[in-house]
C-alpha cells in the first residue's frame, strides 16, 4: 500500500540536521584543549563560544522533544492497533451474510485485492471496522461498466487470522453440488461472475 511520506521525509531531514548540529556543537564545546591549540581554534572558540552553546542547547532540546514525541506516538499507535484487533475480533462474531459473501469472494477469486463499489452498505461496514482497507493510500477510484465508482480493497493483516473457512462458510474439502449452489446464490449481484466456481472453491 502506498503511503504519503512527504511529511515523514521533512521530519526525518530536520531530525538529521539537528542531530549533526548537536554533534558538531558538542565536539566544538568539549574538545580537549590540546587539540584546540593544534587546530589553532582558540580565538574562534573564544569569539563564538556563546553562539555555539546556544546552537547546542537548541538542537539538543529539539532532539529530546522529538524523541519523546516519537516514543509517545509509537505507544499510542500500539494501543490503537491492539484496540483495533480487539474490535475486529469482536466484529467477526457478528458478520452479516452480505459481509461474509464479500470476504468469501477474496478466496473464491484467489485474489489479494478486489475492486468493490464503495457505496454498498456491506462494503462501507467492512471498511468502517477496519476489516477491509484500501490498497491505495489515496483511495483512488474507477468507474465500472455501469458507471458505479469502485475502490480497490484488501483484507487487513489484522483481520486475516480470524477469517477461517468455517467462519466464511466455505466448504472444508472439495465442494459438493449443494456447496456450489449456495456459494453462487450468496454472491452479491455486483461482483464479477466466476466461470469455474468449483475450481476456485
Amino acid at each position: 500500500m502506498w503511503k504519503d511520506e512527504s511529511q515523514q521525509s521533512r521530519s526525518h531531514y530536520l531530525f538529521q540536521t539537528m542531530l549533526w548540529i548537536a554533534i558538531a556543537c558538542a565536539v566544538t564545546l568539549f574538545m580537549p584543549k590540546n587539540i584546540i591549540e593544534i587546530l589553532q581554534l582558540d580565538k574562534l572558540l573564544t569569539d563564538s563560544a556563546h553562539f555555539v552553546g546556544m546552537c547546542f542547547i537548541a538542537s539538543s532540546s529539539y532532539l529530546v522533544i522529538d524523541l519523546t514525541k516519537n516514543v509517545f506516538q509509537n505507544y499510542k499507535q500500539k494501543k490503537r492497533q491492539q484496540q483495533l484487533a480487539t474490535d475486529i475480533h469482536s466484529r467477526m462474531q457478528t458478520l452479516t451474510s452480505g459481509e461474509r459473501a464479500i470476504l468469501r469472494e477474496f478466496y473464491l477469486q484467489r485474489q489479494t485485492s478486489l475492486w468493490l463499489p464503495d457505496q454498498e452498505a456491506d462494503v462501507k461496514s467492512l471498511r468502517g471496522t477496519g476489516i477491509l482497507i484500501p490498497v491505495d493510500f489515496y483511495n483512488t477510484t474507477k468507474s465500472n461498466e455501469q458507471g458505479i465508482k469502485e475502490v480497490e480493497l484488501m483484507i487487513s493483516h489484522i483481520a486475516r487470522p480470524y477469517l477461517t473457512k468455517s467462519r466464511l462458510k466455505l466448504p472444508q474439502g472439495k465442494p459438493s453440488y449443494e456447496d456450489i449452489s449456495y456459494l453462487k446464490d450468496a454472491r452479491p449481484s455486483y461482483l464479477t461472475p466466476i466461470i469455474n466456481l468449483r475450481k476456485s472453491a
